[in-house]
């Protein structure tokens, strides 16, 4: 029988504990509380059940060894089945809705991904307790199965989707493998080693350095190694293995235990715990780094999760280094082709940025941290309505810890997703707009405005932010604070669901403020200007000498051999420009 090893069965259980503590017998699944809106889903503040964790659940009920839990888990996976969509001729064939509550036809889009993320809580069930569940349920889940391999087909994510193309391979490999399925293991491995070449030629994993992503990778790279049966397939899960740890290692900060940017797609802004926990667990708890609030995660029972040991110094240590990089994103994450992401790291702090960037937000641009244990971090974005403005630009020069940028904008890209939502006709409705440069964590002092320059005093680093220039259709613009109360009195005015941050969270924000009142239509192409050019120096350098100026359609920022300009007004985004010097 095969369940969860002994070593980390105390934890296991404490894990699992918390869930049966939140399961609904009625709809055969762990409760949970829905916050703030979020795209795919129409729902909010609200108790769902979803889908994906329902099949999660089940895989780890089976691991106990216990006779009750493997009844509820069969309970939990017939009811899971039917509530795919197991007809060929919808598109949604083979997904799952992400909530019981709301069906596939009421999402806000479907989200395919679902077909991947259940189809491998499927597989865990499949190839490690088929001996153990009943002939009748075992074939549902092979039909169940077949039909989330054959979506995951048709649907063909690019190579760059970097947690989909690894996941969705694993998912085709492995149901053609145990399936019998000869055409489909083929699909699934000529997939994987497409996914490879490319990553290879990138140098980097497409969704670069994404502390939720990356982890993604790291546990469906091991499933691949461990359950695949083919040495080809074996030997390249290692491969990218090694450089996905190889990303861990260069961006994580020691002094602050923060898994620094610049990041692809993020969910937070912070280490999460369970972030640290992951590595924490992969690196067999040598290094203390989720303190007393350790979260052992049950999927991680099937997994034989290992950080090299060429890698694992970089958890203990900080060593100062520069990393920079220059790669290929992807469209899926709406930026232009080629990216630079930046990187300086010492004891003291770590900057990052990307050269070129939206601002949806899961993208982290201009990112620092410093602090110690107490840590503090800046990050920059635009806001429309008080959320991050897919539409929104940065284009930055950034060399050790000193940066200029130029916040812009195009007229016709995503709202609040980078691509769920897009701008239609260059139109936009909107009560609030601005560029923010916000402060989190640990902070003690607040941000003091001296004429164009803003400078903070705290945890021992000072940092100072010049506005060289900033203009809103023809209207020069200047600096001001806010803070989360400030914003959540607009949101609450306006009946907003959108939330940026938990409720309660400490923030301060250094805004240039577009426009703020009465909500009302800009047609984005008719705006004359909307561009904030900003210095920023992490180690008390005054930057006096940095300096703007506007040429033709574009404004252009200068400090030292710093420089970054982009098309100053909003434009559509053919015809929208950047340039970068570092």
């Amino acid at each position: 029988m095969f369940t969860v090893k002994d070593q980390d069965r105390k934890l296991f259980l404490a894990a699992l504990e918390k869930q049966n503590s939140r399961y609904n017998e009625e709809w055969k699944c762990p409760t949970d509380k829905l916050g703030a809106a979020n795209y795919h889903t129409q729902l909010a503040f609200c108790d769902v059940h979803s889908t994906r964790e329902a099949f999660n659940y089940a895989a780890s009920l089976m691991m106990t060894g216990e006779e009750a839990d493997r009844i509820r888990a069969c309970d939990v996976l017939w009811h899971a089945c039917a509530l795919q969509d197991k007809n060929p001729a919808n598109k949604t064939y083979g997904i799952w809705s992400w909530y019981m509550e709301e069906p596939l036809e009421k999402m806000a889009p479907p989200d395919w991904n679902w077909a991947d993320f259940c189809g491998k809580a499927i597989l865990q069930v499949m190839i490690h307790h088929a001996d153990r569940i009943p002939h009748d349920l075992y074939l549902e889940l092979e039909d169940t199965l077949r039909n989330a391999c054959l979506s995951i087909f048709r649907r063909n994510v690019e190579w760059s989707y970097t947690n989909i193309a690894i996941m969705g391979a694993y998912v085709t490999i492995l149901g053609g493998q145990i399936l019998n399925w000869p055409w489909m293991y083929r699909y699934g491995k000529s997939r994987f080693q497409k996914f490879v070449e490319a990553t290879r030629e990138n140098g980097a994993f497409a969704e670069y350095n994404s502390a939720t992503y990356t982890v993604v990778a790291i546990e469906d790279l091991t499933r691949l190694k461990d359950d695949a049966k083919d040495p080809e397939i074996v030997a390249l899960a290692e491969e990218m293995l090694d450089l996905a740890w190889k990303t861990v290692a260069e961006h994580f900060h020691a002094p602050t235990a923060q898994w620094c940017g610049p990041n692809a797609r993020s969910y937070n802004w912070l280490t999460r715990k369970a972030t640290l926990s992951f590595l924490e667990h992969c690196l067999h708890h040598s290094i203390n780094l989720a303190g007393d609030d350790f979260e052992y995660s049950p999927d991680w029972a099937y997994l034989d999760l290992d950080c090299p040991e060429k890698y694992r110094y970089a958890f203990g240590k900080c060593i100062p280094h520069d990393t920079i990089l220059t790669f290929t994103t992807g469209p899926d994450i709406n930026s232009p082709k080629d990216s630079t992401a930046t990187l300086h790291m010492e004891e003291g702090y770590a900057m990052s940025s990307w050269n070129v960037s939206s601002t949806w937000n899961q993208r982290r641009n201009l990112l620092s941290y410093w602090g110690g244990e107490k840590t503090r971090y800046i990050n920059a974005t635009i806001l429309h309505d008080l959320y991050d403005f897919s539409s929104g630009m940065y284009v930055t020069a950034q060399k050790n810890g000193h940066a200029v940028t130029i916040a812009t904008m195009v007229s016709d890209g995503g709202d609040t997703h980078c691509n769920l939502d897009m701008i239609q006709g260059e139109m936009i409705r909107a009560y609030d707009l601005r560029v923010r440069l916000e402060l989190g964590g640990a902070y003690e002092s607040e941000w003091v405005i001296d004429g164009d320059t803003a400078t903070l005093c705290d945890g021992g680093v000072t940092i100072r932010v010049k506005l060289l220039d900033a203009e809103f259709d023809g209207v020069k613009k200047g600096f001001s604070i806010a803070h989360p109360t400030d914003d959540m009195g607009k949101i609450l005015k306006h009946n907003d669901l959108h939330r940026r941050i938990p409720e309660g969270e400490q923030r301060s924000y250094l805004d240039v403020v577009f426009y703020s009142g009465e909500e009302r239509e800009f047609k984005l192409n008719e705006i004359a200007s909307a561009y904030a050019a900003i210095a920023v120096s992490m180690d008390d350098t005054l930057p006096e000498e940095a300096v703007c100026s506007c040429e033709g359609d574009m404004v252009k920022a200068h400090w030292g051999d710093l420089m970054a300009a982009a098309t100053k007004r909003p434009a559509k985004r053919a015809i929208w420009s950047y340039k970068s010097k570092a």
